[in-house]
């Protein structure tokens, strides 16, 4: 199964997917995050660190620094999740698309949404999960092109800007022949998640705002491993279970801490 996560910037996606991933690998899914974000921070919300996401190959960059152009075949997208992906907490492999840098004898690299496409629509699902965290706005995920069989999961923070954005990717995802849509009402109050269900025409899921979720944020930490048993986990774990991925995800998580 393919998943992307799209919406606003500042949204949440990166925590949400970072979370979602790990989840579902507890839940023992073989599962492969993309991070399709020039300015990739999908490692540290997976649990490895500032330094080691910081670290962690980019797709594109690599190739480039290797000699590759576009007049080249497309690389195998196996062997470049062999190549450049990292391993992360519960098995889970981060692939990074690319990132914004400058590359020796080239020019500033900042990504490519082809690569977003190639990536996203070449790599194999069968028996493995590749869930993919899009660059800010819509246009990532016209280039990810999902398919009928795909999932796209919408999120918007309380805000008219992120509910816009929101209700976009929904209709986007339908004309697209998309057939299942998901929206995620983050840091969001019963309001925020009633107005978000009527613009959108879909029953929207409440991730509610979490203390354990900043702490996070601000120690460079995956918030599964902060409390796996906050309510935010607990809503994304939710949403799991909402998907069909994973039955059961309470007996998957360890105990919160004391």
């Amino acid at each position: 199964m393919k998943i992307v996560v799209t919406g606003k910037g500042g949204a949440g996606k990166t925590t949400i997917s970072g979370a979602l991933a790990r989840l579902l690998a507890r839940g023992g899914h073989r599962v492969v995050a993309l991070d399709c974000d020039p300015s990739p921070g999908l490692g540290i919300s997976l649990g490895l660190g500032p330094e080691a996401t910081e670290a962690a190959p980019a797709v594109l960059n690599s190739l480039v620094a290797l000699g590759h152009t576009h007049n080249d075949p497309d690389p195998d997208p196996e062997d470049l999740l062999t190549r450049f992906g990292v391993d992360g907490p519960d098995g889970v492999r981060l692939l990074v698309g690319g990132k914004v840098e400058q590359l020796a004898g080239a020019c500033v690299c900042c990504g490519s949404h082809s690569t977003t496409r190639k990536l996203f629509s070449n790599l194999p699902h069968e028996g493995r999960v590749v869930l993919a965290d899009l660059e800010a706005g819509l246009n990532d995920l016209i280039w990810a092109s999902p398919k009928a069989d795909d999932i796209v999961i919408a999120l918007a923070e309380p805000s008219a800007k992120g509910f816009e954005i929101a209700r976009r990717a929904c209709e986007l995802a339908e004309t697209m022949g998309v057939g299942q849509r998901i929206v995620v009402a983050n840091r969001a109050n019963g309001a925020d998640v009633e107005t978000l269900s009527e613009l959108t025409g879909l029953a929207a899921v409440a991730v509610p705002d979490d203390p354990a979720v900043a702490q996070a944020d601000r120690e460079g930490l995956a918030p599964i491993d902060v409390d796996p048993q906050s309510p935010a986990l607990l809503a994304i774990a939710s949403l799991a279970e909402q998907l069909g991925l994973v039955p059961a995800l309470a007996a998957a998580q360890p105990e919160r801490r004391g």
